[in-house]
C-alpha cells in the first residue's frame, strides 16, 4: 500500500438501486470493504464479478466522504479495508478500519491564503 493512500482518491462500488449499499467481501471470518485507487480497476472488478455487476464506481475525493464511507461499511459489519483487490489475486493489502479512520485527517485550508 502506498504511503499516500489516504490522500489519494478512493473508488468504491455502490448499488445505485439501494442508497448506502457498498460492496463487501467475507473471507476467513473477516468482512472486508473493498476500495480501489483506480477507477479503471474498480470498473474492471464490477464487470468481472457477478455480485458486483450493475454497481456504480463512486469516487471519494475528500476526507469527509472517506470517513462517511468507513462509517457506512462499519454499519454493514466490515472491519477491514481490502485495497485494490482483483478476483483471483492471492494477496491484497488489508487495513483495519479503525487504523484507516485514525490516519484520515481533515485537510483544512490555510485561513490566510
Amino acid at each position: 500500500m502506498e504511503t499516500d493512500f489516504f490522500e489519494a482518491v478512493w473508488y468504491v462500488l455502490t448499488d445505485p438501486a439501494r442508497a448506502g449499499e457498498h460492496l463487501t467481501l467475507s473471507a476467513a471470518e473477516v468482512k472486508y470493504a473493498l476500495v480501489w485507487t483506480s477507477s479503471k480497476a474498480a470498473l474492471g472488478f464490477s464487470r468481472e464479478v457477478a455480485a458486483a455487476r450493475g454497481m456504480k464506481v463512486t469516487p471519494l475525493h475528500s476526507w469527509t466522504l472517506k470517513d462517511a464511507f468507513l462509517s457506512a461499511v462499519e454499519y454493514l459489519g466490515a472491519d477491514h479495508l481490502l485495497i485494490d483487490y482483483r478476483q483471483g489475486q492471492l494477496q491484497a493489502a488489508a487495513l483495519p478500519i479503525g487504523v484507516a479512520r485514525d490516519q484520515l485527517r481533515p485537510q483544512t485550508e490555510n485561513p490566510q491564503s
